[in-house]
């Protein structure tokens, strides 16, 4: 069932339910009160008053309470029970017989009380019945109900088709404020259809209005937004990661080739190839990690845990300078930070890797790591000035050191590292030559 019949339900049945208990309410007051001026009537009838006393009809037979019989009347029928509880008389008002139950027939033989009921007549009809004790008989008058019945027929009949009208009238009502309602939902569910059948991300949405449905259209369109952008990124790591894995497998091919080749080589050209390919092995290896982690989103699964900054900045130091033989002047103070001490390393090794890669000087290398702010220093050329700002971009090599290995991954690596624990990246030009790369981390309180 659609939303839009949902919705018209509803508004169906709330307005059956009203309609039923309006209905039920007016039914029901309208028969108290009719059957209430029935009783007021009756008990306040002077024909009925025992108090006055009319003349005998014959020998044994009971005067009919005030002096007259009644004028015959199709809607009142007497009925007169002697102290026995059985009919006698009805004073030829219509000849129909009432049921007389046990409290009546009390009242025959008691000579006290008063009884008012609803009694069916032997004719079928009901009667509204009020019976007294006078004379040492019960008399009985009955009201004929069958005008209040047809009124209330009727009523019921009014009711009914009230009740359906407004019914008929919510649900359309209801289908069509539904449809209005479900237009934006509809647009969605299209949307989405198209996006699951095309694979297109550049579905124009309508996002119009402020209530759920406006606000669920403007997440959808950000979520798509979101989507292509995610599927551009991906579509250009792949292209970037698929163009710099083309130049180690270039090289590894050429040299494998030459060993294929040329069998007889001088051991120290061979041991050279034989170098170069360690070398373009550790390179492919490192660039394959690294275009694994920028492309899962998920560099490592280990908790944040309080880490001291000077050792995590020694150890990637050692690591560091055991690997490229480079001397690493240290600056540290004694700040924690809150951080996956992995990925904290990693970062801190890709920024000397860094520096030591475009610093040729084979001059020492700085690295300051205070107040949450870890910098590392080289000697090398620095960075243009237009390149500053794309240090950090996915596989962004400068122009000037496309010729240098590396496949620009390393610093965008810093890059998450950093946002993921609240933190930022920065590059700059030393003033007394080279450059200075690094990231700030929030310190965690003592």
């Amino acid at each position: 069932m659609s939303l839009r019949a949902k919705f018209a339900l509803s508004l169906a049945s709330l307005a059956a339910l009203a309609a039923v208990g309006v209905g039920w309410l007016s039914y029901d007051a309208t028969s108290t009160r009719m059957l209430s001026e029935i009783d007021r009537s009756l008990g306040s009838s002077k024909r009925f008053d025992g108090r006055n006393a009319g003349g005998a009809d014959g020998p044994g037979k009971p005067n009919f309470p005030g002096g007259d019989r009644p004028l015959g009347i199709e809607q009142l029928v007497v009925q007169v029970l002697d102290k026995d509880g059985v009919r006698v008389d009805d004073f030829g008002t219509t000849g129909l017989q009432l049921q007389v139950n046990d409290a009546e027939r009390r009242i025959a033989s008691s000579g006290e009380g008063t009884s008012l009921r609803t009694v069916t007549g032997s004719d079928g009809h009901q009667f509204r019945v009020l019976t007294r004790s006078s004379q040492g008989y019960a008399y009985q008058i009955g009201r004929d109900l069958s005008e209040m019945n047809r009124v209330l027929s009727d009523l019921r009949t009014r009711i009914l088709l009230v009740g359906s009208i407004a019914v008929g009238f919510a649900a359309f009502a209801g289908w069509f404020a539904a449809r209005g309602l479900t237009r934006s939902l509809r647009q969605l569910t299209d949307a989405a259809a198209e996006v699951s059948t095309t694979g297109r991300l550049d579905i124009d949405v309508n996002a119009n209005g402020r209530d759920e449905v406006g606000r669920l259209g403007t997440a959808f369109s950000s979520m798509l937004g979101a989507l292509s952008r995610s599927r551009e990124e991906q579509r250009r790591l792949v292209q970037d990661a698929g163009h710099e894995l083309r130049t180690p497998l270039t090289s590894l091919r050429t040299n494998v080739d030459v060993l294929r080749r040329h069998s007889d080589l001088p051991a120290d050209v061979r041991t050279k190839v034989l170098d170069d390919l360690d070398v373009e092995v550790a390179e492919l290896s490192s660039l394959v990690e690294e275009v694994v982690a920028v492309g899962s989103g998920r560099i490592s699964d280990e908790p944040a845990r309080p880490v001291s900054l000077a050792e995590a900045v020694e150890a990637a130091v050692e690591r560091v300078g055991r690997r490229t033989g480079r001397t690493i002047n240290v600056d540290t103070d004694s700040a924690v930070v809150v951080a996956q001490r992995s990925l904290l390393e990693r970062a801190i090794t890709n920024l000397l890797d860094n520096a030591a890669k475009f610093d040729r000087t084979g001059g020492p290398i700085s690295i300051s790591a205070r107040q949450g702010r870890i910098a590392v220093r080289d000697h090398g050329p620095g960075i243009a000035e237009a390149d500053l700002a794309h240090v950090f971009d996915r596989f962004f090599r400068a122009v000037t050191a496309r010729s240098q290995p590396g496949s620009g991954l390393g610093l965008s690596i810093v890059t998450e590292v950093a946002a993921a624990h609240g933190g930022s990246t920065f590059a700059e030009n030393h003033p007394e030559g080279g450059a200075v790369v690094g990231l700030r981390l929030p310190v965690a309180a003592h």
